[in-house]
């Protein structure tokens, strides 16, 4: 029986980790004027003590942040603007507690997604990007 051997393949790997990940923050972003309205955002943010500015900054950045990181353009970049956006999320969750099925979501999925962002970090682009990182 011959194995199955999956040989690494970085660029791969970072176009998958680019698209699911950017692909979550734009509609996470969309979804926000689009399905729940800002002025209801705006509150939530406004309860967990953030100034209503942010709403808009976070939803911004996930919206331009997550089509930068599906098309692959200048990926680091985009992952460092998603960073503090990705912070303020766990933030926001902290104080529900580590798992996310918590009422009102904890951390952990959050601090995954954060985690990934640092792969982008590492990974850059890929070849399988509309631009090369720096």
């Amino acid at each position: 029986m011959k194995s199955i051997i999956i040989k690494p393949n970085l660029d791969w790997a970072s176009l998958l980790m680019r698209v699911s990940l950017g692909g979550m923050f734009f509609l996470h972003g969309i979804g926000k004027p689009l399905i729940i309205g800002m002025a209801q955002v705006s509150q939530g943010f406004i309860e967990k003590g953030f100034p209503v500015w942010t709403n808009y900054a976070a939803t911004l950045i996930e919206i331009i942040g997550g089509l930068m990181l599906v098309l692959g353009i200048y990926s680091r970049w985009a992952a460092v603007a998603l960073l503090p956006v990705t912070l303020g999320i766990i933030l926001y969750h902290f104080p529900y507690g580590w798992v996310f099925h918590n009422p009102g979501g904890g951390w952990e999925y959050p601090q995954l997604i954060l985690v990934s962002l640092v792969t982008i970090l590492f990974l850059g682009g890929g070849k399988y990007s509309v631009t090369r990182d720096l």
